[in-house]
């Protein structure tokens, strides 16, 4: 569910995401994204009730995943203001200089 995001994301969230689905059979992931240096999760349940719950578990992800480095795991801050990487990411400060080198070295010749 979380391959395109980084290890950090995937370590930390992806067993929430189970659990879910685990618990809510019924339940699908409409979409997994990321979205200003965060991830944005859209469910599908059933009934009301149960949407409002996963609802809440995923509001509870998207503002963690906000806090979290995406590449590590570890406190990160988000990214959103920095026109030097593609797009929006939470890293901490290390995998912030390693993505920055990488992309800053990838388009050396622009």
């Amino acid at each position: 569910m979380l391959e395109n995001f980084g290890t950090g994301w995937k370590n930390a969230f992806e067993k929430r995401l189970d659990t879910i689905r685990n618990i809510f059979p019924e339940v699908r992931i409409k979409s997994i994204n990321r979205y200003f240096g965060m991830l944005r999760l859209d469910f599908i349940a059933p009934s009301d009730d149960i949407q409002y719950v996963v609802d809440c578990v995923a509001y509870r992800i998207e503002r963690e995943s906000a806090k979290k480095c995406e590449m590590c795991g570890k406190n990160g801050v988000r990214r959103t203001g920095d026109l030097r990487l593609p797009e929006a990411k939470c890293l901490c400060i290390n995998c912030y200089a390693v993505e920055l080198d990488k992309y800053l070295t990838e388009n050396k010749n622009n």
